[in-house]
């Protein structure tokens, strides 16, 4: 496994969306192929997550942007977020560092109390990430196309 480098939160430029939108996800993950929707993820509800470098590592969805429909989004200083790494860095160790600096940024700059994840619920990768990063369970729904998801949620605080 290829060390996390620290991740440097900054806005999403018009190079980022470009190579967002040629992500290619394996297998089950292809649902996740942002293709031209990339070019509809603008700050302030999407950042990036880059190396110190400059390197694009992957994007942040924050707030509404990151609701799925269907599910139960209430609550005071709920901040719903999602991430979305490169296809070569998923599995590499990427994604806490990504999912801490993104939660970070959000603490810092939006007023909230909790973060909410939604996650399918035949992502098992997800699924494992999210509890391993301090969410639990909170409510279970399926969308009007039959998909399930689950959605979870933690402190602010928590690491």
């Amino acid at each position: 496994m290829v060390e996390a480098p620290s991740i440097v939160v900054r806005p999403l430029t018009d190079a980022d969306r470009r190579a967002i939108s040629t992500w290619h996800y394996p297998g089950e993950l292809a649902i996740y192929d942002p293709g031209a929707g990339a070019f509809d993820l603008h700050p302030p509800d999407h950042v990036a997550l880059a190396s110190e470098n400059g390197e694009l590592l992957g994007y942040g969805t924050l707030g509404q942007e990151a609701q799925v429909p269907g599910g139960l989004y209430d609550g005071d200083a709920v901040v719903d977020v999602g991430l979305g790494l490169h296809p070569d860095r998923i599995g590499s160790g990427h994604g806490r560092t990504a999912l801490s600096s993104l939660l970070a940024h959000a603490a810092e700059h939006l007023d909230a109390r909790r973060f909410r994840a939604t996650v399918a619920s035949s992502n098992a990768r997800a699924t494992a990430f999210v509890l391993g990063a301090g969410f639990v369970p909170t409510h279970h729904f399926v969308r009007a196309d039959g998909r399930a998801f689950t959605q979870y949620e933690r402190p602010t605080d928590s690491e």
